[in-house]
């Protein structure tokens, strides 16, 4: 994905606890620019405010928060955890943390369309949560960029 750039890919064993986690996911984001240190807690206060609404499906969180809460600049992080991270009130735990920074509202639609239709097909989902290392981790979602240009219009 254009989107997405390899540096912010990474596989962890585990986190003590879902608020690691998000910390966790962010962390690659911070480190290349394009959110602020603050992001990371952005997003555990709105999750401890509103419940784990960044909980998408089974496995599968969408860690974001508000442009203006330190977005700097577009870009998505993949993170796999390799143990399950249980959230607080939510019944479905969690390992694959596809973290969104969207400067604007719209900037990101396209690429969250992509993501969607990508972890929409269960066998996919449960390749990407046994990827060997960063490069599989990665290519799933470089291959998914790759598949929808050439069946674009």
């Amino acid at each position: 994905m254009e989107l997405l750039k390899k540096e912010n890919v990474q596989i962890c064993d585990r986190a003590a606890d879902w608020k690691e986690a998000v910390r966790t996911a962010v962390k690659p984001l911070e480190k290349h620019g394009y959110v602020e240190p603050r992001y990371k807690e952005e997003i555990i206060s709105n999750v401890e405010k509103m419940g784990p609404y960044i909980v998408i499906a089974d496995q599968i969180a969408l860690p974001h928060a508000r442009p203006e809460q330190g977005v700097l600049k577009t870009q998505i992080g993949v993170t796999l955890f390799r143990k399950d991270v249980i959230f607080d009130g939510k019944d479905m735990p969690a390992r694959l943390f596809v973290t969104l920074a969207a400067k604007d509202s719209n900037s990101h639609l396209d690429a969250l369309m992509e993501i969607s239709e990508l972890l929409s097909d269960e066998s996919t989902v449960k390749q990407i949560l046994e990827a060997a290392d960063i490069e599989q981790l990665y290519q799933y979602f470089a291959n998914h960029q790759e598949k929808g240009r050439k069946e674009g219009c």
